[in-house]
């Protein structure tokens, strides 16, 4: 599971208002709609600011998720960050649930600006990607019980 949030939205919308809000997650839309789909995955919900995507394999979601956050970029809007998880879902009437897609959101609120950041589970299940990751420790998540080993990913090369 993956969330993609752009940094510094509620401050966006205050100073710009809420039309400048609405036009950004417009622009937003496109860019996750077509990387998610080049790599296999499918955005599932909206969140104004952001999004949860599904993808079924994990390292084909980070080389997506660093992909989109160099389009964000590149497209003028606001840096995107970024969080990953890998695990068992529930699928029910179009939306995923489930302790994956918890804690998927709880490591895209500890991403920065510009980064992506992975639980150990989607690193163990990235072989072969053509990402790298660094790790940045074990982090106490809000909502998570015990530290979690995350990595900051990049692209390989």
């Amino acid at each position: 599971m993956c969330f993609l949030d752009i940094t510094g939205f509620t401050r966006l919308t205050q100073e710009y208002g809420d039309a400048a809000a609405a036009r950004l997650a417009e622009q937003l839309g496109p860019i996750v709609q077509r990387t998610s789909v080049r790599y296999g995955g499918r955005p599932v919900k909206w969140l104004g600011d952001g999004v949860m995507v599904y993808f079924p394999n994990p390292g084909l979601g980070v080389t997506a998720a660093l992909e989109m956050v160099v389009s964000v970029a590149e497209a003028g809007l606001p840096p995107a960050h970024v969080g990953l998880h890998a695990g068992p879902v529930i699928f029910q009437e179009g939306d995923y649930y489930g302790q994956t897609v918890n804690i998927a959101s709880r490591i895209a609120d500890y991403a920065q600006a510009g980064e992506v950041i992975v639980s150990q589970e989607v690193v163990d299940a990235s072989a072969g990607a053509a990402v790298t990751f660094r790790e940045v420790g074990p982090v106490e998540l809000k909502g998570v019980s015990g530290a979690m080993r995350l990595h900051a990913a990049s692209r390989r090369g």
